[in-house]
């Protein structure tokens, strides 16, 4: 401890999307006088990532910018466990908590390497939810590898939490159910629509379907696109906005001159402002293969977005489904299109949806409730340091 206060140090590689938000709502979020607060982070270059590191640094954390790849590489992962175990030894911190797959590998096997009182892991998504074959099993038995050497586990939804007990990699008694939560006050904003809709180019008349999400495969894009096709041939009046930066944006802008949707879909890219272009939606979607708990559905429900959701766990716990939105098949192009064509066709089904969904985020997702979930977490877990 430092002068009363616990020593917090978080490690993570994928300082990008959710996870990125997760850790600044985190990092800026606690109480700076119960905790000091030091970041291990990877640098991968993505939009806006330089400006939060220095609002961390205003809060008071020492932040350190670690080189770990995305990809399994022996030498470059010993390099990155060495750094690391080095920044440990010299931060002494009471509790590690480490995040995603990548950083929480290495920071595991660094953490309890040297000593660390009490080691907590958040996993997000785990990679072997997506992968296959022989790549499956290696990351399979990292995982449990790396299970062994901490304390507890952060599930951030009961998905998660049945997923780990049930991949053996933890009892129920060494998770904590802490779900991912935002400020819906902030969110719901309905007197700015027609202002972000003028910026955007588009008419207060349409309809608009939105989606928010990291251009990379986990998201299913293509699905979104191809359905937007479907929904643009039923409604004409429709129009499709595209927001997220990624690996696969050039074959995303491509697929979408391909299909004919230049004059109908807007592929913004990566935008930090994402959050306040929500009010000019009418139904948002989100067409995921895997989740964890993802930010963007707890967004649309709290700024009164009914949703379209892939059923995959994550997506399942976040959507009341037909009370705050519509789960459908993952991959199923036409249930995705049915399910948004239903609903603009109902407005008074949507406005049902939207009040449900405020509430559900009010009453549930509550950002307060998440730093106070955590808080009670690393006290408690310090308390047997």
């Amino acid at each position: 401890m430092v002068g009363g206060r616990l020593k917090i140090c978080y490690i993570c590689e994928a300082t990008a999307g959710g996870v990125r938000k997760h850790l600044r709502d985190l990092i800026l979020g606690l109480p700076s006088g119960k905790f000091e607060i030091a970041a291990l982070l990877g640098d991968r270059g993505e939009p806006g990532f330089a400006e939060d590191v220095r609002k961390f640094q205003a809060r008071g954390a020492i932040v350190s910018l670690i080189r770990m790849g995305r990809e399994i590489s022996p030498v470059a992962d010993f390099r990155a466990l060495r750094t690391l175990q080095a920044a440990i030894k010299s931060l002494r911190p009471d509790i590690v908590h480490t995040h995603g797959s990548k950083g929480g590998f290495l920071g595991r096997l660094a953490a309890s390497s040297t000593g660390v009182p009490r080691i907590v892991h958040t996993p997000h998504t785990f990679a072997f939810q997506w992968a296959r074959g022989t790549r499956r099993w290696a990351y399979m038995a990292a995982e449990r590898f790396a299970a062994g050497r901490c304390h507890m586990f952060v599930a951030v939804g009961p998905s998660q939490r049945d997923l780990i007990v049930a991949s053996g990699l933890a009892p129920p008694e060494r998770i904590r159910l802490i779900e991912n939560g935002v400020d819906h006050a902030v969110l719901f904003r309905p007197e700015t629509r027609a202002e972000i809709r003028r910026e955007l180019g588009i008419g207060e008349g349409a309809a608009v379907v939105g989606m928010v999400a990291r251009l990379a495969p986990q998201k299913g894009v293509r699905r979104f696109v191809e359905a937007a096709r479907l929904v643009a041939d039923a409604e004409p009046e429709a129009r499709f906005v595209l927001i997220g930066g990624g690996p696969l944006e050039g074959q995303v802008r491509s697929q979408v001159s391909s299909l004919r949707l230049a004059d109908r879909l807007l592929v913004l890219g990566h935008r930090e402002d994402a959050e306040r272009l929500y009010p000019a939606f009418d139904v948002f979607v989100l067409s995921s293969l895997y989740e964890g708990m993802p930010y963007v559905l707890l967004e649309a429900q709290a700024a009164g977005l009914p949703v379209v959701a892939t059923n995959v766990p994550g997506n399942s716990d976040a959507v009341s489904d037909g009370e705050t939105g519509i789960l459908v098949p993952p991959e199923d192009t036409g249930a995705i299109a049915g399910a948004v064509i239903s609903l603009l066709r109902d407005p008074q089904r949507r406005c049902r949806m939207a009040g449900a969904g405020r509430r559900l985020v009010a009453e549930r997702f509550a950002l307060r409730e998440f730093l106070r979930r955590h808080e009670e977490l690393y006290l408690e877990t310090g308390s047997h340091i």
